[in-house]
């Protein structure tokens, strides 16, 4: 666990509190932290002494821009940074659990079953760091954290970028010398393949408790990784064969990290026959449940019984492409099944929309389960409540139709599961065949895997984040448009309104504020519009600098990304300083906080949503909203729509559609989603092959008289 802060460290950087040390290198500090919400983060801060190097603060930025790159399968992610103020930091994921390196200095080498997982899930994380065009380049047991979930590779700070004409970089000697490959410790040119030698000599470190090359003096180490051979005997056969592989002298002759998993794959019968399907997909899923899918070269006869024990969830109890596994006498894993423990039980009921048939039944008057999946406790119940009632509505009006496949909605709150992957499989084993949800982004990146690599489709009302459509799912849609749109529509509705003097955006240093501010600037300087670029301190609360420089400079407009609890008073104080500049804000400010906060100096400000909450201003809404809005009056007690329970409707909706088509496993829901063009409350619900709604809907609202007005899409809406 985390050391105590030394007299000198920090005790808050940005909005995260620190709490104690995780560790330190030339480079920076790690501390733990948590966030406003309470959650563990690990931060990473540039040492003082190096924060006016300029090459220091290169080299952390190019850490971070690596780092990003990178898809969430297996490695820690970044979830914010601030790379401009005087101690620039890194904040990701926090994994609770030791690294590699501590784990077998304190438990002793794995034996086979852990060493299996141990390498699907760096395979998994080196594939993911490859294809996003990065050479880690100190691979090794000390970058390996082994948290609940599975191994997680973390620490890209002497990490490089592949060139656009080469698959090698060119470098000085660097790393780590029991786990450099010849050609970085040669000092020549250093690719994937050297990941690769690196990720061989780890895990013969994991099986045998030291490093592959000995571990005296620097010169006899690397003279040995040139000349000796490792001993991979140690290993399980197929194993074995894999990792000799890997450290082969010549870089050409090692397989590539997708193929090592792909391999690894195979031995536990986890591959696709056809091709089809994501194997980091796969590989991230498998790490965080069960490899039951393994059978020894034994006599034919009756399957051994699944392992199971009381308080753990089994793995998902339906594969597809599920495909007799590769035999492997040296790996004894049927026997000793991997069970992550059931940490807490989501609050799960039956939506007692639809009976408690069976689904997929071959009769008729067959019921096939639908799940939601949202926050209805906690800090995010007022997104996620609206969103049930809105696909409530739609299922019980589904199933007044008697329609020949009706529909019986499960619930599942988010918010009362930590580990979402957990939930993603109780949600499987539950034999869910669709899922409205996972209605937020982080949840949704978390769960999605599990939920691909077992055919449940899933129609999301309020997932947003852009990259969640580059991952590859082929069972996930989002109903709204992704976070840079609202920013991108933001922009097309500035332009056409005029903006005299100019345009001020603001970015406050956290990654959403950024992204908006990229996407808005970008599309305001392609239409030849001024932008003077500025740069205020997260939760700064005196925005004295920026304001003088709104007044100075004269700007009709101003455009701020981030949250409410930053714009409010961002808003106010240049009110109170005579600026009459109208304000943009995105989706993060959408908050009746806003007002509350800011008071009669937000009025006029102009924002985006995905979201269509019409409220009084239902006329600008598209014809079927004040239908929608009777209904689900009538529904609720005589109670209006909130945010996000239109998009809850139109999702259901998207899943009912193929129920009523006939379509009753997942398969057949997914293939009815994709080629789905239906009229829906907020918008046409049609879906690209990555899961985007296509031509989506991004709606405008100004405040006036303390509220959010509705004008309409940001396509056709007028600013008064």
């Amino acid at each position: 666990m985390a050391d105590p802060l030394l007299p000198d460290d920090p005790t808050r950087i940005g909005a995260y509190t620190l709490t104690g040390r995780l560790g330190e290198g030339g480079q920076g500090a790690v501390y733990l932290g948590r966030d406003a919400g309470g959650r563990q983060v690990a931060v990473k801060l540039l040492h003082a002494r190096l924060s006016r190097d300029p090459a220091a603060r290169s080299r952390f930025v190019r850490e971070l821009e690596v780092a990003q790159r990178v898809a969430g399968f297996c490695t820690a992610r970044v979830l914010d940074a601030d790379i401009d103020g005087n101690r620039p930091y890194i904040v990701s994921e926090f994994v609770s659990g030791p690294s590699l390196a501590a784990l077998v200095r304190d438990e002793g080498p794995m034996d086979d079953s852990a060493l299996l997982r141990l390498a699907i899930g760096t395979a998994t994380a080196l594939a993911a760091i490859h294809r996003a065009g990065i050479v880690h380049r100190d691979f090794r047991p000390q970058n390996v954290l082994m948290g609940a979930g599975g191994p997680r590779v973390i620490d890209f700070g002497i990490a490089r970028a592949l060139g656009d004409d080469t698959a090698i970089v060119t470098s000085q000697v660097v790393g780590t010398p029991a786990y450099m490959a010849p050609e970085q410790v040669a000092g020549g040119a250093i690719g994937p393949a050297a990941d690769m030698f690196a990720w061989g000599g780890t895990l013969l470190f994991a099986a045998t408790g030291r490093p592959p090359f000995g571990g005296d003096s620097v010169p006899a180490v690397m003279h040995r990784v040139l000349h000796a051979e490792a001993d991979v005997g140690v290993l399980p056969g197929p194993l074995a064969e894999i990792v000799g592989a890997c450290l082969a002298k010549a870089p050409e002759r090692r397989p590539s990290a997708q193929d090592v998993l792909l391999r690894l794959l195979g031995l536990v019968g986890a591959h696709s026959p056809s091709g089809s399907g994501d194997p980091l997909q796969r590989g991230a899923t498998l790490v965080t449940t069960r490899l039951t899918e393994v059978i020894q070269d034994v006599p034919a006869g009756p399957p051994p019984p699944q392992v199971s024990s009381p308080g753990t969830v089994p793995s998902p109890r339906r594969r597809r492409r599920r495909r007799r596994p590769a035999l492997i006498a040296a790996v004894p894993l049927a026997a000793s099944a991997i069970i992550l423990p059931f940490a807490v039980a989501p609050l799960l009921r039956d939506g007692g929309t639809g009976g408690t048939g069976r689904s997929g039944g071959t009769d008729g008057g067959a019921t096939v389960t639908v799940g939601f999946a949202g926050p209805l406790s906690g800090e995010n119940a007022h997104l996620g409540r609206p969103m049930l009632a809105g696909a409530r509505l739609a299922v019980a009006e589904y199933n007044a139709r008697g329609p020949r496949v009706r529909a019986r909605l499960v619930e599942y709150d988010t918010a009362a599961e930590e580990d979402k992957k957990v939930l993603a499989t109780r949600i499987v084993n539950d034999e869910t065949q669709a899922l409205v949800g996972p209605a937020l982004s982080g949840e949704a990146g978390e769960m999605a895997p599990t939920l691909e690599e077992n055919d449940v489709p899933s129609v999301s009302p309020g997932a947003s984040n852009e990259s969640l459509s580059t991952y590859g799912w082929r069972y996930w849609h989002s109903v709204v448009p992704d976070t840079d749109a609202s920013a991108v529509a933001l922009a097309d509705l500035a332009l056409r309104s005029g903006a005299p003097g100019g345009v001020m955006v603001i970015d406050d240093g956290t990654l959403y504020a950024r992204k908006n501010a990229d996407a808005f600037q970008d599309r305001l300087e392609s239409g030849s519009v001024k932008v003077l670029r500025e740069r205020v301190p997260e939760q700064a609360r005196d925005f004295s600098a920026v304001v003088r420089e709104m007044k100075r400079s004269g700007v009709g407009a101003v455009f701020y990304g981030g949250v409410y609890t930053e714009a409010a008073p961002l808003i106010k104080q240049a009110r109170r300083e005579g600026v009459r500049a109208r304000f943009y804000l995105t989706d993060g400010s959408f908050d009746p906080e806003l007002t509350t906060l800011a008071g009669t100096a937000a009025e006029d400000a102009v924002l985006t949503c995905s979201c269509l909450n019409a409220g009084a201003s239902a006329e600008a809404a598209p014809p079927r909203y004040a239908d929608f809005q009777q209904r689900y009056a009538k529904a609720n007690g005589g109670a209006q729509p909130e945010m996000f329970a239109a998009e809850g409707y139109d999702a259901a909706n998207a899943v009912l559609d193929a129920l009523a088509a006939g379509k009753r496993t997942g398969e057949e829901i997914n293939a009815h989603l994709g080629s789905m063009d239906r009229e829906g409350v907020t918008q046409r619900i049609r879906f690209a092959t990555n899961g985007e709604i296509i031509d989506a809907a991004v709606y405008a609202y100004q405040v006036r008289n303390g509220r959010f007005v509705l004008l309409g899409d940001t396509r056709t809406a007028r600013i008064s």
